[in-house]
């Protein structure tokens, strides 16, 4: 079991004629999991050099509460009705502090 805090940059490309729904659920995944006890930081932000991209920022205390956190409900369930919303799948970058 592994302590050591984990980073993590989803790089997330909306369908942007449904970037509203999209970004709406990914406010309440991101207001939600802050009040997780395994959560350091998490923040939406949008790109400079491409606005159609956006990134959650996302530090957590170990990958177990990561991966506890990629099971609670209102994840599962935002994951699946964001599906078919984005022009493709999440690229998950994973990163450790130095």
């Amino acid at each position: 079991m592994s302590t050591e805090p984990i980073l993590l940059v989803a790089v997330i490309r909306p369908d942007m004629a449904q970037a509203d729904a999209v970004a709406d659920r990914l406010r309440l995944m991101r207001d939600a999991t802050r009040e997780e006890p395994g959560n350091i930081f998490m923040e939406l932000v949008v790109g400079d050099e491409d606005p159609t991209v956006w990134y959650m920022l996302e530090n957590f205390t170990s990958r177990e509460a990561w991966e506890l956190h990629m099971g609670l409900p209102y994840v599962v369930e935002g994951n699946a009705f964001l599906a078919d919303k984005l022009r493709e799948p999440t690229e998950l970058l994973f990163r450790r502090p130095i």
